[in-house]
């Protein structure tokens, strides 16, 4: 892999000293960049290898805005997993004291492609050995503790190659791919978890109709090399009836908005907020959503009195049509 950057840090304003260190995953480097050593502050080579860590630097009173660009090749024999698009779905269940969570991705591995054609019985061969590859084999994804009745689906269906483990601290759900994912090669999948209401829901107060809500932004894989997600729509979907909804993040947002999610017996439909973020990574994986909505108790008869109008409009149906004469007769002759 070859990474390029400025040894100067890049910063709107003057500084007085500084270092710029890279330390890579071994200390095999082909090729690197290397800087004149007149601008160095003590006038050494540049840079300085130790091990795996390049030093460059330092340097002195280095102006607002300089730039000094290198490059460096390095050997990295893990894949590099990038999300081209998440779709994370929370879905709030008063009734059920449920919060269902699906997540749709698009993942792609930026790493090294094949020299040549993909060969199953080779690749079976060198598991045995279980040597050092960049192909995307296996997905691990941490989740909260008591999560219940996990799926994995593709663009095939059903994938039976996965490993639900669930504790009191963590669960755990490791996926396996129908294929290992290789350089260039891109793999989309679905997965989804229940999880109880109660440890994401709190009401304000006994004789209030208020609640909060606190989801986390990013959950799924966490691979030991990272992943990086380009395009993120996460869609909380509210009970319907649910008014006043304001939310905080600290995660960036490029956009959101708020609008009605229709499903099955509603009515109206369900308040949704959806928020869009790109270019995100790792690190916003502990970051929260907290939402603040209010939901009488009048809303959460709607359901039940649907499900009950909808049932009396059957009954009342199949009355009157079993009421109706829908025989043929002969007409009588007249004398």
């Amino acid at each position: 892999m070859q990474y390029t950057f400025s040894a100067f840090t890049p910063s709107a304003y003057y500084t007085a000293k500084q270092k710029t260190k890279v330390k890579f995953p071994n200390a095999d480097i082909p090729d690197y960049t290397t800087v004149d050593p007149a601008i160095n502050a003590e006038s050494k080579q540049d840079p300085q290898k130790q091990g795996s860590t390049f030093t460059y630097g330092p340097y002195n009173e280095i102006p607002a805005g300089a730039e000094e660009f290198v490059s460096v090749r390095y050997e990295f024999t893990r894949p590099l997993t990038h999300a081209s698009r998440l779709e994370r779905d929370v879905e709030v269940s008063h009734w059920g004291g449920n919060l269902a969570i699906e997540e749709r991705y698009w993942l792609q591995n930026r790493g090294a492609e094949l020299k040549s054609h993909f060969s199953r019985s080779e690749w079976q061969k060198s598991q045995y050995l279980n040597p050092p590859t960049f192909a995307l084999k296996a997905l691990n994804l941490p989740l909260q503790p008591g999560i219940l009745n996990p799926y994995f689906t593709d663009d095939i269906g059903n994938v039976s190659t996965s490993r639900f483990r669930s504790g009191l601290r963590e669960s755990n759900l490791e996926l396996k791919p129908r294929y290992p994912v290789f350089g260039g090669w891109k793999y989309s999948f679905r997965v989804g978890w229940d999880s109880d209401l109660k440890k994401f829901l709190r009401k304000l107060s006994t004789s209030s109709e208020s609640y909060v809500l606190k989801v986390p932004f990013l959950e799924g894989p966490r691979p030991a090399e990272g992943i990086e997600y380009a395009h993120v729509t996460l869609r909380i979907i509210l009970p319907e009836g649910a008014t006043n909804l304001k939310y905080n993040t600290p995660v960036p947002l490029i956009n959101s908005e708020i609008g009605l999610h229709k499903t099955f017996m509603d009515t109206l439909g369900r308040t949704t907020l959806t928020l869009h973020a790109i270019n995100l990574v790792d690190e916003w994986r502990d970051k929260e959503v907290v939402l603040t909505y209010d939901y009488p108790w009048t809303a959460g008869l709607r359901k039940p009195i649907v499900i009950t109008l909808g049932i009396f409009a059957v009954f009342v149906t199949a009355w009157i049509v079993g009421r109706l004469d829908t025989g043929i007769r002969a007409e009588k002759k007249r004398a």
